[in-house]
């Protein structure tokens, strides 16, 4: 459709043509362009016309040659008439006013920000971190190690080369912002918490070092306390067995030493189990004696009657006599020259028969009690690491109980913990693999949220698996410790070179392979139980701070029957893009990080990408507003664990809580009743008052420290010369006791 000159002028389609988008977006520059000619008295530009060549050939045909002319002309002039107004302004600036409007628009951009809490401060490079924040309009404190050379600079010099979105903007805005507090701090984990007074969102849950399960003795805290907890289906630890051999418990270390003798019985008929009876007898010629495996089954036929976890704790630990430690030590040999040098029996294969039969019977029975006796191979290997370091540091896997003992006493400053080795994991293409989850803590004011990961990776070794050989680039998976190492040659071809899988391959595997359709279904739910597990096990000694929290990096073996193992959690994960796998999942994790932490509490609607709420733990924590208030006492039950059933509410984090408020509230209350008894008897008041005070004080007592009435604190004590604020009961009790007559 063809259109006259009156079309684009009229009043009606000044703003709005639909013909053509670029025209409408010329129309507005237009607009805008008039706008600034008033605002600096300059006349008003030539009627609005298409500057586009483009568009005005599009419609040369309908306009005519003496309208393209003029058209060309206005064009011209409009262009001429606003370079003329841009250097105009620019002239009237001079360079200090310039920087005194710069300068005023900053301190906006920071007082707004400090009014709707949005000043954040990264230490380290997590710049996707940073990205998302500022996205969402938050500016950046910065911290000294960033941008080191350029905070030294001057205001002034900042702001001459200070441009919108580079380096110098964001210096001069630290500057500006350095005496107000950060509301977001990622900061490392042995650094010092800043700003805690006004509660910022901080990727830090602090715990006891008991039961800090970031480190491998806090886990091992973790695993003895779980069983507390542990409910069907909701939360239970599938882990290796643990001893902390770094400390100076005795019982601890005969513990370790009566498992290691009880794991090399079940070994050595593990041995006779999967071998043939042709390979092990030799009735003429065999050097091991028929009576060591007497031996083991003996001794694994007492590990049945204390298989149980809860019947292993009130076994009383012995020190061996010196018969038993005799015998033990002969077993312990004979059985490795059975595995290092194939040593025969002097029985016959009929015999060797019957005993495969009771070796395969009794193995079901005890691994049907401790699933975890299944991972056990014939080797009795031990992993040693050290209690507090991470990235592979310092691991030793070894097979002899002098060499163990010996290698923790010699490293006593370590705090070495041994740790079950986990002889038949699953393997894909005859390597072995490790799962890295991810998991989200997140503390609100009432709630404790665990967050499960919906995507993870998988990390292969550079080597195919054997027990034969020990080195570490065989049997451990951590990509801190493989990428000191290269891909063996003769590998299976379908690994990846870089020896990381994400969760779409492993699941295509899974399909290949032929495993159930539920599989992966099956070992993410076990993973999420045994994380809910960990973290219920670590709250009595976790300090529940309001928006605190904490991105944790979980690593997860599998056994021959998918099911997950949980081998340790870390508190700092590497999130760098090391590989193209790491390269997509760490910013995205981090991104939907940001997510839960910040969008979600400011919208409960809002998405929280891939991180799935796996359970929720309910307390009452509610901080004072008012520093003159130091408690207030009221007859609302406490709730701790609501979402967890089945589950002792009286628990030792509840007890804990409950005698504290108890005990305050005793000896504010005994105190003033005392002195008021006091005086009552030194003014010799008669029997019938004193008795009458009695009662009235008796029931304020009773009132107050009942255990069967539960109480909740709804204020936590900030001052120390503030007043307690008690209910009405006890308001009532007080006032009768206080105004009886003398």
């Amino acid at each position: 459709m063809s259109q006259t000159p009156s079309t684009f002028n009229s009043p009606r389609n000044r703003y709005y043509n639909p013909v053509s988008k670029i025209q409408s977006l010329i129309h507005n520059l237009d607009a805008e362009l008039v706008q600034l000619c008033k605002q600096c008295s300059v006349p008003k530009p030539l009627a609005n016309f298409n500057y586009n060549s483009n568009s005005l050939s599009a419609h040369s045909s309908s306009l005519g040659s003496s309208h393209q002319q003029k058209d060309s002309l206005n064009a011209l002039l409009s262009r001429a008439r606003s370079n003329s107004i841009s250097s105009t302004s620019q002239r009237t600036l001079t360079p200090e006013a310039h920087k005194r409007q710069m300068r005023n628009v900053y301190r906006t951009r920071v007082i707004d920000a400090y009014r709707n809490r949005r000043i954040f401060t990264v230490y380290g490079n997590y710049h996707t971190v940073r990205r998302a924040l500022m996205r969402r309009g938050w500016l950046e404190k910065l911290p000294p190690a960033r941008f080191a050379k350029l905070q030294t600079m001057p205001e002034d010099v900042l702001l001459d080369h200070a441009r919108r979105g580079n380096d110098y903007e964001a210096v001069i805005i630290s500057k500006m912002i350095n005496h107000f507090p950060a509301f977001f701090i990622w900061q490392g984990k042995g650094q010092r918490d800043q700003c805690a007074e006004v509660l910022p969102y901080r990727n830090r849950v602090r715990r006891s070092q008991f039961l800090d399960f970031s480190t491998k003795v806090g886990l091992v805290g973790c695993a003895e306390q779980e069983r507390w907890f542990r409910e069907e289906g909701v939360c239970a630890m599938s882990h290796p067995r643990f001893y902390r051999l770094g400390g100076n418990s005795v019982e601890e270390r005969l513990a370790f030493i009566e498992d290691f003798q009880q794991t090399a019985a079940r070994s050595l008929l593990r041995y006779i189990k999967e071998h043939s009876p042709e390979e092990l007898a030799d009735p003429e010629n065999g050097t091991i004696l028929s009576s060591t495996l007497d031996f083991a089954l003996n001794r694994v036929r007492n590990m049945m009657n204390f298989a149980d976890p809860k019947a292993l704790e009130d076994k009383p630990i012995k020190p061996p006599t010196p018969a038993e430690m005799v015998d033990n030590q002969t077993f312990m040999l004979q059985a490795s020259e059975v595995y290092k040098s194939q040593a025969k029996f002097r029985i016959s294969e009929k015999v060797m028969s019957e005993y495969a039969r009771l070796a395969a019977q009794y193995l079901e029975q005890i691994e049907s009690v401790r699933p975890d006796y299944c991972w056990d191979g014939c080797r009795n290997l031990w992993i040693l690491k050290p209690g507090y370091q991470s990235r592979g540091i310092g691991i030793v896997i070894r097979n002899s109980l002098d060499d163990i003992l010996q290698w923790t006493t010699n490293n006593q400053n370590k705090k070495y913990i041994v740790q079950k080795y986990i002889e038949r994991p699953l393997l894909v293409y005859r390597t072995k693999f490790d799962i890295r989850q991810y998991m989200l803590i997140t503390i609100t004011e009432s709630l404790v949220t665990i967050w499960t990961y919906r995507d993870c990776y998988l990390r292969f070794s550079s080597q195919e698996f054997t027990m034969d050989d020990l080195r570490e680039s065989i049997h451990l998976t951590n990509n801190s410790v493989q990428k000191r190492y290269k891909n063996k040659m003769n590998r299976d071809s379908r690994l990846p070179k870089h020896n990381m899988w994400s969760l779409d391959q492993f699941k295509s595997h899974l399909r290949h392979v032929g495993a159930p359709e539920n599989t992966w279904s099956h070992i993410y739910n076990g993973m999420k139980q045994n994380l809910v597990a960990v973290v219920m096990a670590s709250l009595d000694e976790t300090e529940l701070v309001q928006n605190a929290f904490e991105l944790y990096g979980c690593d997860f073996m599998l056994d021959e029957h998918y099911n997950p193992i949980l081998i340790e959690i870390n508190s700092t994960p590497d999130l760098s893009p090391s590989t193209e796998v790491t390269a997509r999942i760490c910013p995205m994790a981090l991104k939907d990080c940001i997510r839960v932490v910040v969008d979600l509490s400011k919208n409960p609607m809002a998405p929280t990408g891939l991180f799935e709420r796996a359970f929720e733990v309910s307390y009452n924590l509610n901080k004072a507003m008012d520093s003159q208030q130091q408690m207030e006492l009221s007859g609302i039950q406490m709730t701790l664990f609501d979402a967890l059933p089945k589950v002792k509410t009286r628990t030792r984090f509840l007890r804990k809580i409950l005698n504290n408020v108890k005990s305050s509230t005793s000896r504010k209350l005994g105190g003033k009743e005392k002195e008021k008894e006091k005086e009552h008897v030194s003014k010799k008041t008669t029997k019938a008052t004193i008795s009458k005070h009695k009662r009235s004080a008796a029931d304020s007592k009773s009132s107050s420290a009942s255990p069967s009435r539960q109480v909740s604190m709804t204020n936590t004590a900030i001052g120390t010369g503030g007043k307690t604020i008690l209910n009405s009961a006890i308001r009532e009790n007080l006032a009768l006791q206080y105004t009886a007559p003398k």
